[in-house]
């Protein structure tokens, strides 16, 4: 008798159980290593064509539509198109995905990128004026735009704006008249691929990414914004508060607000300095 087919470690029963952010968090895995990666090798024909090409990912996606969870999201949709590709391709279709190669900005579209990298400061006093709620949400959406590792999808946030529930967050400079970003993550998903023990640099990689990207969307939208940092004791605050599971951890907080400061930008060494080889 064969054994049964497992995905990390979990049958096919254990799939059909199992937590969503964690069956999400291993189909993105399985379509990402399994056909992202392999696919554009197989198209420049610097690889051949697995037989199973695909049918792992096509496995998972059959486990969450037979669990009734939706296929509309983006995320389940980019999922759907990548396990058609590799279908196409397994069963010998010719495959056209209409995509091009990235070129150079225009002059006039590198002074913007310059004075996004360049132009933004961490600022740390606000003016008593709110931000809008769309404004927010652009923000939020460009941190979950931010390069993560192995598309694992960990990302969580939680929004604070008033003074009570800033001091759940022990923060080494005064917080006022601003909206508190905190960047959060569920460590579910690392546990399930044992990434927590494999590549433990991950998580920290994953939450500074979109920290980065939270900041420089602030100040593209004309509001500044500060990064910072908090330990265990905000973290297990936030958990009970939120009563959130205890692998929700917290690892960084964002403070944005309309500027009420111009502080000079601060400088970095000379490039020649910190380069070792080139």
């Amino acid at each position: 008798m064969s054994e049964p087919v497992k995905v990390h470690g979990l049958t096919e029963g254990e799939l059909m159980e199992v937590d969503v952010a964690v069956l999400r968090t291993i189909l993105h895995e399985r379509v990402h290593h399994t056909i992202e990666v392999n696919m554009y090798r197989i198209l420049s024909k610097k690889r051949g064509i697995p037989t199973n090409f695909g049918e792992t990912a096509e496995f998972l996606l059959d486990i969450w539509k037979r669990r009734g969870l939706p296929t509309s999201d983006p995320d389940i949709q980019w999922c759907l198109n990548y396990i058609g590709f590799a279908r196409m391709i397994r069963t010998g279709g010719e495959l056209e995905l209409g995509t091009e190669l990235p070129e150079p900005f225009s002059e006039e579209e590198m002074k913007a990128v310059e004075k996004l990298i360049y132009g933004r400061r961490s600022i740390r006093q606000f003016k008593d004026e709110p931000v809008p709620d769309e404004m927010i949400r652009k923000i939020l959406h460009a941190g979950l735009w931010a390069p993560q590792g192995c598309n694992v999808g960990s990302i969580r946030y939680i929004v604070l704006k008033t003074p009570k529930e800033f001091k759940l967050v022990r923060s080494d400079i005064p917080v006022e008249n601003c909206v508190m970003i905190v960047v959060c993550q569920d460590m579910r998903t690392y546990k399930a691929l044992g990434f927590d023990k494999r590549a433990p640099q991950n998580v920290y990689f994953d939450a500074g990414a979109a920290a980065d990207h939270i900041c420089l969307m602030a100040h593209a939208l004309g509001l500044g914004a500060c990064w910072l940092t908090h330990g265990e004791e905000t973290q297990q605050r936030l958990r009970e508060h939120f009563d959130l599971h205890e692998d929700f951890v917290s690892r960084n907080h964002i403070i944005v607000g309309w500027s009420d400061e111009a502080p000079i930008k601060s400088q970095r060494m000379n490039l020649d300095e910190v380069v070792v080889n080139i």
